[in-house]
Order: structure tokens, then sequence, then C-alpha cells
């Protein structure tokens, strides 16, 4: 059971640290959080700091060494930081992926593995890990995580978040479109939101890393809705459809996102075994606080499913 305490307990440990190193080193409010979990792993910083300060940062990590901190306590509490961090730099929430999306991504990604194990996932960009943990959570089983992001904070908070949930990591600080590997279970991202649709850079990354998955497995990302309306998109389908198909797409609703509307985007990836499917999953999700509409496709998408349980 998720303690609200424990969330409290560990956000005032790093939100002290990123206070202090803010006022006392002209740090980023974020660079300081991280200095308060490496330091919480490792008894090491990334900086030099006063004896005074590191001394004042070791009481205040001595209240939270002995307490044991859900994966999702953890999580939670970093994800308070973080939004707090943006607004000190007046970016957007938009950089971290709701709770509710993660959750939902989650009940998805539970139903489309009902028949087989997952242990490794890729995000291809993971930014600060929110969404990629939030579904490992919610699956509670036992995955590897890789990850790749061109922004070394972000890949180093990812590290550091996963680390302090105990959940194996890979994070790769690198142009996503320079790394490739094979042999991935799963795939999930949020893609950006680009207004340059010459060389639309969701469709590259997908073609890029879609065939990194194992056969029978799925892409679930995060895409704007106009996503099949722009230049060459005739080309991305013809490319995705040479080693896959397009299992489903579902469009969010807006209220989740105040500029940029966005769907989940499912793709399989087939081979000579893993046939494709003629069907396609296509749902409108109404908004989660439509408690009668939103059950009412949930149990629509668990139908569509459940019908086709023994071809997931």
């Amino acid at each position: 059971m998720i303690k609200k305490e424990n969330i409290e307990k560990f956000y005032d440990y790093f939100d002290f640290v990123g206070n202090l190193l803010y006022t006392n080193y002209g740090k980023t409010y974020i660079e300081g959080i991280n200095e308060a979990f490496s330091y919480l792993l490792d008894d090491e910083f990334e900086g030099e700091y006063s004896l005074e300060d590191v001394d004042l940062i070791y009481i205040e990590k001595d209240k939270v060494t002995d307490v044991s901190f859900q994966p999702e306590e953890v999580r939670k509490s970093v994800q308070l930081g973080l939004l707090k961090g943006y607004k000190h730099t007046f970016s957007s929430n938009a950089l971290i992926t709701p709770d509710t999306i993660g959750i939902f991504i989650g009940y998805l990604v539970k139903k489309l593995y009902v028949n087989k194990e997952i242990t490794s996932l890729l995000d291809p960009l993971i930014g600060s890990g929110n969404l990629v943990y939030s579904i490992i959570n919610y699956l509670e089983k036992d995955v590897k995580v890789y990850g790749v992001d061109e922004d070394l904070l972000k890949c180093n908070i990812a590290r550091n978040l996963g680390d302090l949930m105990d959940v194996e990591n890979e994070i790769f600080y690198q142009d996503t479109l320079t790394y490739f590997d094979q042999g991935f279970d799963l795939i999930v991202t949020d893609m950006p939101y680009v207004e340059d649709d010459k060389d639309y850079l969701p469709y590259q990354i997908i073609n890029h890393h879609f065939q990194s998955l194992k056969a029978g497995g799925y892409f679930v990302g995060l895409i704007d809705n106009d996503f099949f309306e722009k230049n060459n998109s005739q080309v991305f389908r013809e490319e995705i459809e040479k080693k896959g198909y397009i299992f489903g797409l579902i469009k969010l609703s807006e209220t989740l996102f105040k500029n940029n509307p966005k769907s989940i985007l499912i793709l399989r990836r087939t081979d000579e075994v893993v046939e494709k499917r003629s069907d396609f999953l296509l749902v409108d999700l109404p908004s989660f606080n439509d408690i009668e509409g939103f059950n009412s496709t949930i149990n629509q998408i668990d139908t569509w499913m459940l019908d086709r349980k023994d071809d997931l």
C-alpha cells in the first residue's frame, strides 16, 4: 500500500538538497535533486560543496536511509520534484507524461502480453523515465529498462530513479537515431511535438527502432492526433507493413492535454510465425472523469482483446 507520508518524507529530503544547492551554488533545482539521488545511492556528489553544507545534507539523508520505500512512492515523489523543477525554469509540464496515461498504457500492455513475458523494454525517448517506470510499477514485473535520450541530466535522473526503485536499467546518452540494439520485448515512448513535418521525426524514430522488437512484440507510443496527416505518411505506413502492422489506435480525451491532443498508437512486429491481422482496434477514450463512459470503453477494449486472446 502506498503511504502518503513516505512520499512526503522522500520529497522533503531531495527538496532540501535541491533548494540548498540552488541557493548556495547556483545549480538548477533539478540538478540539485539529482545530486540528492546520487548521494543517497553512492555517498558521492558530482560537485564540490562546503563541509557545513555536506553535514546538513547528511542529516537530511539520515532521515530516509532506513525507510523502506516502495517503488511507486519513490516515483511519485520524484515526479513532484520534477514538476517543481520545470516550473522553476518555466518549462512545460508536458515534458512529463501524466500518471493517468502511464497507468492506462500499463493496462494495455498487460492485455497485449497476456500470453508472453516481458523481460526487456526500450524507451527511445526516455526523458526522466516517468512513463516507463509508471508502466513497470503497474505491471509489477521484473523488467530491464533500456532508455535513450540526448539530454544528459535527464539520462542521469532516469538512471538514478531506476536504481532507487531497484529496476535494472541501462540508459544511453545519445541521439536516439544513432542507437540500435535488438531483441526487445516491448517498446514504449511519448513522441515529442514536432512542427516541421518535412522529415517527420516520429516517423524516423519508429522506423529506426521498430525492427529492434522481437517477433510478436509491440510498440506502444503516444503520438499527436495529426500523426497520419504529415508528409510521407504513406511511405511510413509502407515501411511499417514490411516488418509488422498497425494493431490499434486509441484517441485520448482532449481534456488530458492543454495544447496538443494525443492518441496511443500500437504497432506489432511480425515474422513467418506471427501473422498480420486484418482487423484493427479503434477507440475514442472519453475523459477519465466521465466514469460511465470510461468504464464502457474499457469493457469494449477488454472484450476486443478477449476475443483475440489466442492471437496476442
